[in-house]
């Protein structure tokens, strides 16, 4: 009986060490490796990033791409970013519709593809296994609810899973904070699988 209970509070400490490691894996944005930008810097909101467009407006994938690349050990910001970017010739007006030619701008980041969830709920089981190898560029809907697809589509980083894995910690271009998918776009009632449209595969 002693026996066992020495092995029951060996198992409970060690269940109880491992629940730590990933509260802080998961949830401490301070041990983050990655630069947190924000679109609408006073330093280049007002800043042309392709096609006429600033980054006030319309720059969050830039943005996010410049967060990325920070991963990869890039310190560049987003302006400097958007021009490697367009001598690449990754735009077409204001979109960024060439991605996969990002590495010829910074070859230290792999384009590995996207995923489109317009009509139907995005696939968790998938995107928990690429968060696995690094933070993923996600599509939600800026202000949700909204004409579907769509038609103001908006890009953040999302990290990784929360511990209850029913929300994502993420990056957002729009103010460069550390926050969760789910407050900032989605309805009430939405779950996590309804407020997500896509996934971007840019890996440093």
């Amino acid at each position: 009986m002693t026996d066992l209970r020495g092995d029951v509070v060996v198992a409970v400490g060690q269940l109880r060490a491992l629940a730590d490691r990933l509260e802080d894996a998961v949830m401490d944005k301070d041990e983050s490796s990655m630069t947190l930008y924000s679109q609408r810097d006073a330093r280049w909101r007002d800043t042309v990033y392709a096609g006429g467009m600033t980054f006030g407006k319309a720059g969050c994938y830039v943005t996010c791409v410049a967060m990325l690349a920070s991963l990869a050990g890039y310190a560049d910001e987003p302006p400097e970013v958007a021009r490697r970017l367009a001598q690449a010739g990754c735009f077409a007006g204001a979109q960024l519709s060439f991605p996969q030619r990002i590495p010829q701008a910074y070859p230290l980041l792999v384009w590995e593809g996207r995923r489109d969830w317009r009509n139907w709920p995005a696939d968790l089981d998938w995107l928990r296994q690429q968060l696995d190898d690094g933070p993923v560029i996600l599509e939600v809907e800026f202000v949700p609810g909204g004409a579907q697809p769509p038609d103001d589509q908006h890009f953040v980083v999302a990290e990784a899973f929360t511990l209850k894995g029913d929300d994502l910690l993420i990056a957002d271009p729009w103010d460069g904070s550390a926050t969760r998918l789910l407050e900032r776009y989605a309805l009430e009632h939405w779950d996590l699988a309804r407020a997500i449209y896509g996934a971007r595969l840019l890996r440093a």
